[in-house]
């Protein structure tokens, strides 16, 4: 670790892991990102920097003084446009899908991608990772009764809907969910609530819905031995886990159940989850005991 200059960072490292063979490490330099390094010969030189998805594409600037054009052939106009998009997608045209609801409201982009996701039921909930091949106990971690499923955990659960009527009765009305978030975006009309605060209705479902992305500063991360996996945790209280695609670093699982911020994380013995450490042990019980057994947990 000597060769890698000091002088790299403009902030302080507040957490790193090796890989298994400890020809990598990983870094993060007080930020939301990880700087992986591997040594080439007797230097250190960066390999992969983990960050979010759209950082990388706004990287991009077009060249102006370059003549190009971009033609979206699904439209006639020749400009690409949601409408067209769905148009494209789904055999009954956009009419059947809330881009309005979606894409025309003022929220930030984050939060209307996530609403465009669990429209389609691609959020990972634990009945999505059991089909990509996790091997988990699927409950809902909130009311740790029902199976957790996308319309579930954002509609249904005793404890999200302790949210929606407190939204109901924040506007006085009555409401009925439907049995899916794209039905219910659909229906989510709000002209009877009045011009003034039709614009804050139109916003409350999406802003009901959890953040699915490392926002804050990065304070623990942990190299699996076993599987070559890096799991991070963010003072944002999401975690990602990491598997290494081709030349790419991928996040395939993100955890968005912690009721705090986590000073590190672990991987446990088994490698099932991580385990994520507070300032006290009964608040780390709390959370994982439901999912993995005491014994899988790495205690430090």
């Amino acid at each position: 670790m000597a060769a890698i200059s000091v002088h790299q960072f403009a902030k302080c490292i507040t957490c790193h892991a090796w890989s298994p063979d400890h020809s990598m490490v990983a870094l993060c330099p007080n930020s939301d990102e990880v700087h992986i390094y591997r040594k080439s010969q007797d230097k250190w030189e960066r390999v992969h920097v983990l960050q979010k998805f759209m950082l990388k594409i706004q990287a991009f600037r077009v060249q102006r003084e370059i003549e190009d054009k971009m033609v979206w052939t699904a439209s006639r106009s020749g400009a690409f446009s949601v409408k067209s998009l769905y148009s494209t997608l789904e055999p009954g045209g956009s009419a059947m899908f809330p881009y309005v609801g979606i894409w025309s409201v003022r929220v930030p982009p984050k939060v209307a991608f996530f609403a465009w996701e669990a429209s389609w039921g691609k959020i990972l909930t634990l009945d999505q990772l059991q089909r990509r091949g996790y091997s988990l106990a699927n409950r809902c971690f909130l009311c740790l009764t029902e199976a957790e499923t996308v319309d579930h955990l954002l509609l249904h659960c005793v404890m999200t809907r302790t949210l929606w009527n407190l939204l109901f009765s924040l506007f006085g009305v009555e409401w009925v969910l439907s049995g899916t978030v794209k039905e219910t975006l659909l229906g989510w009309h709000g002209a009877f609530v009045g011009k003034i605060r039709k614009k804050a209705w139109q916003m409350a479902p999406l802003f009901l819905s959890p953040r699915s992305l490392h926002d804050q500063i990065v304070s623990g991360i942990d190299w699996s031995a076993r599987s070559n996996r890096i799991v991070t945790v963010s003072h944002d209280r999401n975690s990602y886990v990491w598997n290494q695609e081709a030349a790419e670093w991928v996040p395939t699982l993100v955890i968005l159940r912690l009721n705090r911020a986590a000073l590190c994380v672990q991987w446990s013995p088994r490698e099932v989850l991580p385990a994520f450490f507070y300032d006290h042990i009964l608040f780390l019980q709390t959370i994982v005991c439901p999912i993995v057994p005491s014994d899988d947990l790495k205690w430090t």
